[in-house]
């Protein structure tokens, strides 16, 4: 992923959603490149804010819910900003809890169901 938010309010950003859901997210890919901050974040496994794989099996990766808290604390701290995952753009005025199939087309399962909640 990439933000034109600042590394401080990404990672204000996380703690807040840390506090708020009892997540462990942490930042995993940390660089700025020019005026993008590429990050990328990951918890724990078996953990709130961790997922699981399509198959069921629990994965040390952040959930779809703890990307879409993330985006929205981030546009908290700076509504002007621009955050690019999974090559979509999300900006305040929509794209963010946009849900996926990661499954198959005969066994669908979405981002939204991986997540420990």
């Amino acid at each position: 992923m990439k933000t034109t938010a600042t590394r401080h309010e990404v990672l204000q950003a996380i703690d807040t959603v840390n506090k708020d859901h009892g997540y462990k997210i942490y930042l995993n890919r940390d660089e700025q490149k020019g005026k993008w901050f590429h990050f990328t974040i990951k918890s724990p496994s078996k953990v709130p804010g961790a997922r699981t794989s399509s198959t069921g099996r629990n994965l040390a990766c952040a959930s779809w819910h703890a990307h879409g808290y993330l985006f929205d604390e981030i546009f908290k701290l700076n509504e002007s900003a621009v955050i690019w995952s999974g090559g979509e753009k999300i900006t305040i005025e929509g794209g963010n809890w946009q849900d996926r199939n990661v499954g198959s087309y005969m066994h669908p399962v979405y981002f939204s169901e991986t997540s420990i909640l």
